[in-house]
């Protein structure tokens, strides 16, 4: 039994759709969406859509036929009357020779919508976009009260310290009064940490992806040519060999001309090019693979991943760190895996937090190298040690061990406070470390530990669930 035709009606279609726009091989707009009608100055039904709209993205002629072509590629259109413009994705219908576009405008806030006429109602409650909107509104409230917040703290510390000053028999009073606004001032703080966090790896993330995504199209075309290219190269070498064979005494202008360029030479070095050529399209292709699996900032939802895949990309992207320098030599990864199963968490978020404990480490080594003679870096090379191992019945063990020159106990016992650094002022935030232990601690329920003496290095250990069953998979 053939699959039921399911349609919706074009009134409906409109609806579902506010912003969409539906067109013949004559590029004739035969309907168009609810809101974008109503914001258009002209009516868009009947008329062409070159006369409304200009075609930024991807960059081909606005013809039926390249749109057909392009389907899967993401569609930027820009209007002509009002600059707005529309993302979304082109549907070629074929039985009807119809080209759908379903889209939305491409907002980067909430205030550019009132010159367009549109407002939040008007999109419909399927687009992501609107959930941006209101996390965007969210943020930005969350911002103006924090503002707010530490103004009033900051006002109220003051009257405290001005009571304590005038009435000393209030001073029970005032400390329970301090007591309270040094909790309210760490709470603020905390938020604080994870507000910058949260906007720091969001543009992090759309960084890393959109790289990625922009290196990996022509790097892609590229890798695969060199095959063709490579068989091609090969097939006009072995018809020169015929050629040599069939004909040992060629003309003397042909003699001289092989002579001039090498001709043994290149025929030998030729293949070596395109080996090597191969060889680093290959490796190009690893380190956009490596930041894209870093960059699963989008997942909002806790998912089963192989940790050691995750501290490889880690180590790939932190590979130009790792070689020697002019002014510091190499450090040197030892890597003693575990049979690991795979692991339910936020992936993006361990994945910063692999980062946060490696670079550390490769600062601390850096500087301890700086301060050693050639001869005691030779005996003793830097080194950081990576250990995964399984604890107990459903947790797993990763450990970041270097062999740099420890840390005291006093170091130790604030080095999870937010804002504390022991680098030079500008160097660092004191941010990484704090954010890493609230990821481990409260997003996925375990543990980070540090383990330290001064002169005999630092151990880093994640203590993880391997399944979080019992705890909520939302963010």
């Amino acid at each position: 039994m053939s699959p039921a035709q399911l349609c919706l009606p074009p009134s409906l279609f409109a609806g579902v759709f506010p912003f969409h726009v539906v067109f013949n091989r004559d590029l004739e707009i035969l309907q168009a969406g609810e809101v974008l009608q109503r914001i258009m100055p002209t009516e868009l039904i009947g008329s062409h859509i070159e006369q409304h709209f200009q075609l930024h993205r991807p960059r081909i002629a606005l013809e039926f036929d390249a749109i057909k072509q392009q389907t899967r590629s993401l569609f930027l259109l820009e209007s002509l009357h009002n600059g707005m413009q529309l993302k979304g994705q082109m549907v070629y219908v074929p039985d009807q020779e119809m080209i759908f576009f379903l889209g939305s405008p491409w907002v980067t806030d909430t205030a550019s919508l009132t010159p367009l006429g549109i407002k939040l109602k008007d999109f419909a409650t399927h687009d992501p976009i609107v959930d941006f909107l209101f996390l965007l509104q969210a943020k930005n409230t969350a911002l103006a009260d924090t503002k707010k917040l530490t103004e009033e703290l900051t006002q109220q510390q003051a009257q405290l310290q001005s009571t304590l000053q005038i009435k000393e028999n209030l001073a029970k009073i005032a400390e329970a009064q301090a007591a309270k606004l040094k909790q309210a001032l760490g709470e603020l703080q905390q938020a604080q940490t994870q507000l910058i966090q949260t906007e720091k790896m969001s543009s992090l993330g759309l960084l890393v992806a959109g790289v990625a995504h922009e290196i990996n199209n022509p790097v892609n075309f590229i890798y695969g040519n060199l095959k063709h290219v490579d068989e091609y190269t090969q097939d006009l070498l072995a018809l020169l060999r015929l050629y040599q064979v069939c004909y040992p005494s060629p003309a003397a202008a042909i003699e001289q001309h092989s002579q001039s360029v090498d001709l043994d030479f290149l025929i030998e070095d030729l293949p070596k090019i395109i080996a090597s050529m191969k060889l680093g399209a290959d490796r190009i292709r690893q380190i956009v693979l490596s930041l894209r699996n870093f960059s699963r900032l989008d997942e909002a939802e806790m998912k089963t991943v192989d940790i050691h895949e995750g501290l490889d990309s880690t180590l790939l992207i932190l590979q130009n760190r790792l070689q020697t320098k002019a002014e510091s030599p190499a450090i040197e990864i030892v890597k003693q895996y575990g049979e690991l199963p795979l692991v339910e968490c936020f992936a993006g978020q361990l994945n910063q937090v692999f980062m946060n404990l490696l670079s550390n480490a490769i600062e601390a080594l850096h500087s301890y190298d700086s301060e050693r003679s050639i001869t005691e870096r030779r005996q003793h090379p830097s080194q950081i040690t990576i250990k995964t191992e399984i604890r107990g019945a459903n947790s797993v063990a990763i450990g970041i061990i270097d062999n740099g020159p420890g840390m005291t106990a006093v170091v130790k016992e604030r080095l999870f406070d937010p804002f504390f650094t022991t680098k030079p002022v500008g160097q660092g935030t004191g941010l990484g470390l704090s954010i890493s232990y609230q990821i481990i601690a409260e997003q996925h329920k375990g543990k980070l530990r540090c383990l330290s003496e001064p002169g005999s290095g630092t151990a880093l250990w994640i203590e993880i669930p391997s399944s979080q069953n019992n705890i909520g998979t939302k963010r």
